[in-house]
C-alpha cells in the first residue's frame, strides 16, 4: 500500500505508457494522443484502476465499454448523451459512467483523470 500511496500523491511523476481507447473511426475531430498509467488490474481483467490522459478531441461513443468512476485532474470533459443532454467536468470534479452510455465525449485541452472501472 506504501508504494501505491505514493506513486498517487504525485501524478505528474507517473510513468505514463502510450495506449489506444480511442479507436479512429470514432473519432469526429482532433487526434487522440492517449497515456496511462495502471496501479492495478484484477485476476479477471475486469477491475482496473489508474491514470489516463489524452491531447483535445472528439469522440463518438455508441456503447461506453464500461462502468466507470472518475475524478478529472487537469482539463475538463463535455459528455453529451443521445437525447442532447450535456455536462461539462473539470479538474476536482467527479462523476460516472454507466457500461452502454451513448453520446459524445468533447475534451477541448489536455484532460487527465483518475479512473476505477469495471468491466462485465
Amino acid at each position: 500500500m506504501a508504494n501505491c500511496a505514493r506513486a498517487l500523491s504525485d501524478v505528474n511523476r507517473l510513468e505514463m505508457q502510450s495506449c489506444s481507447y480511442i479507436q479512429t473511426e470514432t473519432l469526429l475531430e482532433g487526434t487522440a494522443e492517449e497515456r496511462a498509467h495502471v496501479f492495478l488490474t484484477s485476476a479477471d481483467e475486469k477491475f482496473i484502476a489508474g491514470v489516463w490522459e489524452c491531447t483535445p478531441c472528439k469522440e463518438r461513443i455508441d456503447s461506453y465499454p464500461a462502468d466507470e468512476f472518475m475524478t478529472v485532474l487537469a482539463g475538463s470533459v463535455t459528455v453529451t448523451d443521445d437525447a442532447g443532454r450535456s455536462q461539462t467536468f473539470s479538474a476536482g470534479d467527479s462523476f460516472t459512467m454507466q457500461k452502454g452510455w451513448s453520446g459524445t465525449w468533447h475534451m477541448t485541452e489536455l484532460f487527465r483523470k483518475y479512473f476505477v472501472m469495471y468491466l462485465s
